[in-house]
């Protein structure tokens, strides 16, 4: 260990006294690093709690039925499993905009920034501008880092996943979003994957969905246009799923059991309350 400057905010002489100091800062950080991941934790539930409000009613009707392609809608939301439900109600907060009105996350802004912890307020102000949901092909990793590319622009990002890859294998597709908590970026809620073989013409079709886009609302950022339009990523991976065999969707599974279904249901309602 060097010998410690006075400009130094843990100054105090050398050796075990300046051990000390270091050791108290890091277990601070520490410390507020957990209630940072804890805050982004809650605030997940805490929008599925906002989202499912009644003045939501017709907003949710028409997400749901758009982001399952019809698989689920308002009358069935409940069989999602609970991984599913996160997901939908990621990019129903963060990206859908239902006709004029604003993003789910920005109401909540608006409305709840002042009954949230120092925590919560910071980790929602980074949020706001998180970008769109979108696929990102798994180039490599190294336990909890996963090192990624978004399938459009190619951009490289090194995010870290408390579960590691999961199933994927580099080449395949992680869809999420990515977001800041602390000093680092993770998924903002379980990603799905999307193997290699599976992809096939995902690209042209968000090329022809992203062109449409661009002729309704010239001038528009890549981000701008995912939010309106990275519903289709979904789509392919329900179309594949069904290609191979596989259950779209959770309440499309046979050998699921009635008492999962009532489970995720329960879980769910308790959200609401």
């Amino acid at each position: 260990m060097s010998k410690p400057g006075r400009n130094d905010p843990c100054y105090c002489g050398s050796g075990k006294k300046y051990k000390k100091c270091h050791m108290a800062e890091d277990k601070a950080a520490e410390k507020e690093g957990r209630k940072l991941a804890d805050a982004a934790r809650w605030l997940n539930r805490d929008f599925m709690r906002y989202a499912r409000d009644e003045r939501f009613a017709e907003a949710f009707a028409i997400g749901i039925g758009l982001y399952w392609n019809g698989y689920y809608t308002f009358e069935d939301a409940e069989a999602m499993s609970m991984n599913e439900a996160f997901r939908f109600f990621d990019w129903f907060v963060f990206d859908f905009q239902y006709e004029e009105s604003p993003r789910l996350i920005d109401s909540y802004h608006e409305e709840k920034y002042d009954d949230l912890t120092i925590q919560q307020q910071q980790v929602i102000d980074s949020w706001l501008d998180a970008p769109p949901a979108a696929a990102y092909e798994l180039l490599d990793y190294n336990g909890q880092v996963l090192h990624i590319a978004d399938f459009v622009t190619a951009e490289e990002f090194e995010i870290v996943e408390a579960g590691g890859r999961g199933p994927a294998d580099p080449g395949d597709l992680l869809l999420g979003r990515i977001v800041p908590v602390q000093d680092q970026q993770e998924f903002s809620t379980v990603a799905a994957y999307l193997p290699q073989d599976e992809i096939a013409d995902l690209g042209e079709k968000l090329e022809k969905a992203l062109a449409a886009d661009a002729e309704i609302h010239p001038g528009a950022t890549y981000h701008e246009s995912m939010r309106r339009k990275g519903f289709i990523i979904i789509h392919h991976a329900l179309e594949q799923a069904e290609a191979k065999g596989r259950p779209p969707v959770a309440s499309y599974d046979p050998d699921r059991k009635d008492s999962l279904a009532r489970k995720t249901a329960e879980k769910l309602r308790k959200l609401q309350r």
